[in-house]
């Protein structure tokens, strides 16, 4: 644990030098402002679970994707692993570093327009989860592509099914039926507009997937990133 602690400090350290998290803190007052604003024009909880489902994945997906191939390109990720840090704590460490600050993003945007009127726990979990598995996601992408713009190209089917789908299911664009339900971030997007109305409350069965998917996605990104990048 204390090794795990000292690599994600470290990780913080590199998002704020590369002003990671500055950026997403300054988009988040952004639309946190803006939707401050248009708060008394009636209920945002459709718009609120848009921005939450999308802005944090995109940091998590993308932003972990972008600092590894930086790694590779500038020779320091060979450099990692002939060192005695272990890969369990590196892929962790960047993974939970993009999160809390993708977490932080999602609470502030509801905030903004909820103020604690809002079931704050059933939120964070969902919210956190969803930059969990989209950061993970962006590492078992990342191994399928050699240059970010590559990874990019190949990102954009893949995040809109990962994501999309199940927003515009929400949103009543589209009708999945039952079939939403298999998607991995469904139960997170439950949980998140769920906690917006007051009326509602989950139950245990809620946060099962939440505890599922997240090992199940990390097993994934693991064994790609492992022998693909590590072991290629």
């Amino acid at each position: 644990m204390i090794a795990l602690g000292q690599q994600l400090k470290w990780q913080f350290i590199l998002l704020q030098k590369n002003n990671i998290i500055g950026i997403s803190l300054g988009v988040t007052l952004v639309y946190g402002i803006v939707l401050y604003f248009l708060r008394s024009w009636g209920s945002l909880n459709e718009l609120l679970v848009f921005l939450v489902l999308n802005d944090p994945s995109v940091i998590g997906y993308f932003f972990i994707a972008l600092a590894i191939y930086t790694e590779r390109k500038h020779q320091i990720l060979p450099a990692i692993f002939v060192s005695p840090i272990n890969l369990h704590h590196y892929l962790l460490s960047k993974v939970l570093s993009l999160s809390i600050v993708g977490l932080v993003c999602s609470l502030g945007l509801a905030f903004s327009v909820k103020g604690f009127s809002f079931d704050i726990l059933s939120y964070a979990i969902g919210a956190f989860s969803i930059c969990v598995l989209s950061a993970l996601l962006g590492i078992a992408m990342l191994t399928f592509a050699d240059e970010f713009l590559n990874f990019a190209m190949l990102s954009i089917p893949v995040f809109m099914v990962f994501v999309n789908l199940p927003v515009l299911n929400y949103l009543g664009a589209v009708d999945l039926g039952s079939i939403v339900n298999i998607f991995p971030v469904q139960a997170s997007l439950s949980l998140i507009a769920d906690s917006l109305v007051d009326s509602t409350h989950p139950t245990a069965l809620s946060f099962l997937p939440v505890i599922i998917w997240p090992p199940l996605f990390y097993l994934l990104a693991f064994r790609l990133f492992n022998k693909k990048l590590i072991h290629h």
